[in-house]
């Protein structure tokens, strides 16, 4: 792609019936960044095909989106050589201690840690080496994108009562860090009666059942976080692939990942599966 390509060239790429993929090219970086922003703004997620692996390069093309943040969820990210990026990678000491972004199995839907004020506009992930991928659907660590609408738009067709599970997700609650905060909130900018933002962090649900087993909360947040991950859009990311989205419309997690297995010798190898993720404002 040269330097005289046009926007709408570079927004024409690939697009399918929900993921628009574009691709990069470092001479173009701020023309495609544009497009990035554009097309998130439209419809809430891009991909961005045949980025390098390098944490230096991806700063300096989400700086053309918006100011990563340098910390995520309130810690320092755990890339070696830039603060703002989280590796998620299976370790097998680090997961025995329960670290989120080192554990094998499955990853619920969920929105960036971040719980800054405002909201921060962009969550980004870029699949550094998928992994093996030689294991059957669903254990192969596959990408799950997941529009919040459309977990409301499930509810209110199949729950008699949704009304109720809206308001109390619209309603202040205590998260694990202390903070009294609704999950959901209104957008100023709403595109239909189910089109709310949305910030639950991975640990919530777990915090009320343990906190509030009997509490309305609880009911509502599982309620709404099994519509989310039911409705989610799987997608399985080459190396290379750099996804971004809407950070209040839409979460991310992942299906399995298997984190070690033996070969024929009785040797343990660890999956290299790693993907490094940010948080924009």
């Amino acid at each position: 792609m040269s330097s005289a390509t046009t926007k709408t060239e570079l927004t024409s790429a690939h697009t399918s019936d929900w993921l628009t993929t574009l691709e990069y090219d470092k001479a173009t970086a701020s023309e495609v960044a544009s497009s990035v922003s554009d097309i998130v703004r439209d419809r809430g997620v891009v991909r961005v095909s045949c980025f390098p692996g390098d944490a230096a390069e991806l700063i300096g093309f989400v700086n053309h989106v918006g100011d990563p943040l340098e910390y995520y969820g309130g810690d320092t990210g755990s890339h070696p050589d830039q603060p703002a990026v989280w590796r998620v990678r299976y370790e097998h000491e680090a997961s025995l201690r329960g670290d989120t972004h080192a554990l094998d199995g499955p990853l619920s839907v969920h929105s960036s840690q971040s719980l800054l004020e405002p909201r921060p506009r962009y969550f980004c992930m870029l699949m550094v080496n998928p992994g093996w991928q030689d294991n059957a659907p669903g254990l192969n660590g596959e990408s799950l994108l997941a529009p919040w609408a459309r977990a409301f738009e499930s509810l209110d067709h199949e729950h008699v009562a949704y009304r109720d599970i809206r308001d109390t997700l619209l309603a202040p609650m205590r998260y694990p860090d202390g903070t009294i905060r609704a999950l959901a909130y209104d957008l100023p900018d709403a595109r239909s009666q189910y089109d709310y933002g949305i910030r639950l962090k991975s640990d919530l649900e777990s915090y009320l059942r343990e906190s509030r087993p009997a509490s309305v909360d609880f009911d509502a947040v599982r309620t709404f976080a099994q519509a989310a991950q039911r409705t989610a859009l799987s997608v399985q990311l080459a190396a290379g692939d750099l996804i971004v989205v809407d950070n209040n419309r839409w979460g991310h997690g992942r299906q399995s990942v298997i984190g070690r297995r033996g070969d024929g010798a009785g040797l343990m190898h660890t999956n290299p599966r790693e993907l490094w993720s940010l948080t924009l404002k």
